[in-house]
């Protein structure tokens, strides 16, 4: 487990390397974060994530990377990721031999697709879909410090009031169809404080600037909040920029 009261620990490294698949976690998340840059997920760094020991997905304590696909970052338990690779070996022998009527991937009776992305096409018992989109839900609560996480393609904007002030956001480079999260972190909370939600397009955008919430200033804030985006259909977390409405109080 990650040692030290912020999760961040020496002993962190142990909990990541001890399930190793032979591939180095500092080239992966390099990669990633280089992949991000290119196709226009992130817009700039975070400072933060300097700070932490494998870069802005760093899992909080007793969790590891899931890596269920190719940069598959979300963070698990290590019982999980083994049951992962498992699947994975297994995969192949749970599809129909000629294909079917969901092509080439289709499963055998009694598997489906595992889903933790809409490209995961591994055939898995549905108990292990099911954990595969809680895993996607816990995502942002499962890191070390989620607003270290890159900007994605998702961007907020606040129209402040008396007591606060209302969120909007808009964005692109989402799961088509899916639903992305919303949470705001440095307001001195335990973890991430759930804001709302909106539902993604077909074409994986969020069309116009969307009413995301009703935030009430907080007495004592004096820090913007960041907030945090989680696209639901894949686990991946990032953040959209700060607001000041916590803080305004008239």
């Amino acid at each position: 487990m990650h040692g030290g009261s912020n999760g961040r620990g020496s002993t962190a490294r142990g909990v990541v390397r001890e399930v190793g698949s032979g591939f180095p976690r500092r080239v992966l998340a390099g990669l990633i974060a280089a992949v991000a840059l290119l196709t226009g997920l992130v817009t700039g760094p975070s400072a933060m994530a300097a700070d932490l020991p494998y870069g802005p997905y760093t899992c909080a304590a007793g969790f590891v990377w899931r890596e269920a696909v190719p940069a598959d970052l979300v963070c698990v338990t290590p019982q999980i990721r083994s049951q992962i690779t498992t699947e994975n070996t297994l995969g192949p022998s749970r599809r129909e031999p000629n294909g079917g009527v969901y092509g080439p991937d289709t499963c055998k009776p009694g598997f489906v697709w595992r889903e933790t992305r809409p490209s995961d096409r591994v055939c898995v018992p549905p108990a292990s879909r099911d954990q595969a989109r809680a895993d996607n839900a816990n995502a942002p609560w499962r890191l070390a410090d989620p607003g270290a996480t890159p900007r994605g393609g998702v961007s907020v904007s606040t129209t402040f009031h008396q007591l606060g002030g209302y969120l909007y956001a808009t964005g692109s480079g989402l799961g088509p169809n899916g639903v992305v999260r919303f949470y705001a972190v440095g307001i001195n909370t335990t973890g991430p404080y759930s804001l709302g939600s909106l539902n993604v397009s077909a074409s994986g955008t969020l069309p116009g600037w969307q009413y995301v919430a009703d935030i009430r200033c907080r007495g004592g804030q004096t820090q913007p909040a960041t907030i945090v985006v989680l696209d639901q259909s894949s686990g991946l977390v990032t953040t959209a920029g700060t607001t000041d409405a916590f803080r305004h109080c008239g």
